[in-house]
């Protein structure tokens, strides 16, 4: 049963990414189902999202100030120049560097989703900005830090941890960003008053069957170009 999960999990991570050995983290042994950059754009993406929803539970559906949106733009570039600059040689990156860039990327890009998702959930949500209070997102910069830490850390008692929340948080993403494209339609937006809702119901699903379905597909161009 494990090995089928394991398999389910590394087929999972090889439709969204190279699985490059040098440029994936390892704990021990375990090699984790994706490589160090996707690792932290998923990982940050899913912590982030946690963070959002224990922290603004009031249904604060605005976007950050605007200081905050340019924090999370740069978040968001620190990862693609990266990328662009390594590409093409100008500097070399390194396993540490892709994954906090990556992780600054998934962090950035749930910034931004997360008060969409609200405002188009709820019937009525409050019109007050996320992060409306510097100290919060203090607090969110000490999160992400404390977790990139962690998570770099070669502790291989947390590799089998690590490994399963890489694979969760693939999946997390995906659904997470399907289910707020879809609450985007007139036909199921704003209908909720409260988190757990029935107006929920169909638009997970879909979101679940979107999800599954783009993995599906990615796996299989993944294979026939590999």
């Amino acid at each position: 049963m494990i090995l089928k999960i394991i398999q389910i999990i590394n087929d999972i991570g090889f439709s969204v990414c190279h699985q490059i050995p040098q440029r994936t983290l390892l704990f021990g042994k375990i090699y984790m189902p994706v490589c160090s950059r996707c690792s932290g754009i998923y990982i940050g993406f899913l912590v982030s999202i946690i963070f959002l929803f224990l922290v603004f539970r009031k249904k604060e559906s605005e976007l950050p100030p605007v200081y905050i949106i340019i924090c999370a733009a740069v978040f968001i570039l620190s990862m693609i120049i990266d990328g662009i600059l390594s590409y093409f040689g100008v500097y070399s990156t390194n396993n540490a560097i892709r994954l906090i860039t990556g992780y600054l990327f998934g962090a950035g890009t749930a910034i931004i989703i997360y008060p969409i998702f609200i405002y188009q959930y709820y019937r009525l949500s409050q019109k007050k900005k996320i992060f409306y209070n510097l100290k919060y997102f203090i607090y969110f910069l000490i999160v992400s830090f404390l977790f990139i830490i962690i998570l770099f850390s070669s502790l291989p008692a947390l590799g089998n941890f690590f490994y399963y929340l890489n694979g969760i948080a693939v999946v997390f993403t995906f659904y997470f960003t399907n289910l707020t494209l879809i609450l985007l339609i007139p036909f199921f937006a704003q209908k909720a008053q409260k988190f757990l809702s029935r107006y929920l119901l169909l638009p997970v699903l879909i979101a679940m069957g979107a999800t599954m379905l783009e993995l599906f597909v990615t796996f299989k161009l993944h294979s026939l170009i590999r």
